[in-house]
């Protein structure tokens, strides 16, 4: 018991304080006093000042200012455009490109496609765009068509473009052997990833996994191989103005503009043409562009990052056309869905 009371007293520190005694007959009287010496200024416990005005609006502004920020972040990362809400953008002076046909009928149906593309894309995620040109006769419309967007895998048509041109100007011999150094390996799209390190493989071996993989380091080993120098040069003829191939971005306008070129024969020969073509058919990626343009082959490059699906290419039907679908700031599961049904609606709408 007498512990017990002593743990009690032991708890009560009256260090900083004076204690006044009465006789116990007259009752037992206790008095804290406070102690205002400058030796136990540190012992004391100063009471807690409330919040002045100021520092209320201080927390205010750092509460408004963190939540408005999270917004902002948020918004960037789905490309500024939230489902159901129209896209937040700058005014822009730039020129659209405008719809130039002879044919009233071709123009109606551009703008249904249009719009049934703006209304089917409206309550998505993030931002979705497309470019059609036919390439009989250059007939061509879109969406945001020459907005800059990350490329993804698109990056990597140009490199084709420099890498054929190089081959027919004799500068380098597509049949030539390379050693696969682990050097070399970038993990993600591809198989070569996992081969061993010693492997050979001829330079258009490599622009096969390029194509039918989009393999990444097939890649890196043609990007080392051409220069980067090279493929910009080759993107600045292209006249791709906004593809980067160091900010890895590109616009549906510059992709779909690199089709129309190469199936023109204006970038290689017809049959460089027809060689990068078929390794850019049948790919390992048909559940996009292809999936939804059925009974007809389609030459395509596919690509994707975090918030990022892309897909464009040549649309080999009795009539060609190339189509580019392009978006950012998305959630993948939906975009995956949703890509075939755009493409099935835009080959579908100019048909009719």
């Amino acid at each position: 018991m007498s512990i017990f009371k002593r743990a009690v007293e032991e708890e009560l520190d009256f260090d900083d304080e004076e204690m006044e005694e009465e006789d116990k007959e007259g009752g037992l009287r206790r008095r804290k006093i406070k102690d205002l010496k400058p030796e136990n200024k540190k012992k004391r416990k100063e009471p807690l000042k409330p919040w002045t005005k100021k520092e209320r609006f201080l927390i205010l502004y750092v509460l408004v200012g963190s939540v408005f920020l999270a917004l902002i972040l948020f918004a960037s990362a789905r490309g500024w455009k939230l489902p159901g809400l129209p896209k937040i953008k700058l005014p822009s002076f730039e020129s659209k490109t405008i719809i130039i046909t002879a044919n009233k009928s071709d123009r109606t149906k551009a703008d249904k496609i249009v719009a049934d593309f703006k209304d089917k894309t409206k309550n998505l995620s993030g931002e979705y765009t497309f470019y059609y040109i036919r390439l009989s006769d250059g007939f061509a419309f879109g969406t945001d068509e020459k907005e800059e967007m990350r490329a993804a895998s698109l990056i990597k048509l140009p490199v084709f473009a420099a890498l054929y041109r190089e081959a027919e100007a004799g500068a380098i011999n597509l049949d030539e052997k390379y050693t696969l150094k682990s050097t070399d390996k970038v993990a993600g799209s591809g198989s070569l990833y996992g081969k061993p390190a010693g492997t050979t493989l001829t330079y258009r071996e490599l622009a096969r996994y390029m194509g039918k993989e989009s393999d990444n380091t097939a890649f890196n080993i043609l990007r080392k191989k051409l220069g980067d120098s090279k493929i910009t040069e080759t993107i600045n003829g292209l006249g791709m103005s906004k593809t980067s191939l160091s900010g890895n971005s590109t616009s549906p306008y510059d992709i779909a503009i690199f089709f129309k070129k190469l199936w023109l024969n204006e970038i290689v020969s017809k049959q460089s043409r027809d060689e990068i073509l078929g390794y850019l058919t049948d790919t390992i990626y048909e559940s996009w562009l292809s999936k939804g343009i059925s009974g007809v082959k389609v030459a395509h490059k596919y690509g994707s990052e975090v918030h990022v699906v892309n897909d464009a290419g040549i649309v080999l039907a009795d009539k060609p056309f190339v189509l580019v679908i392009m978006s950012q700031g998305i959630i993948e599961k939906e975009a995956n869905t949703v890509f075939p049904e755009l493409a099935k609606m835009i080959f579908e709408g100019q048909k009719n």
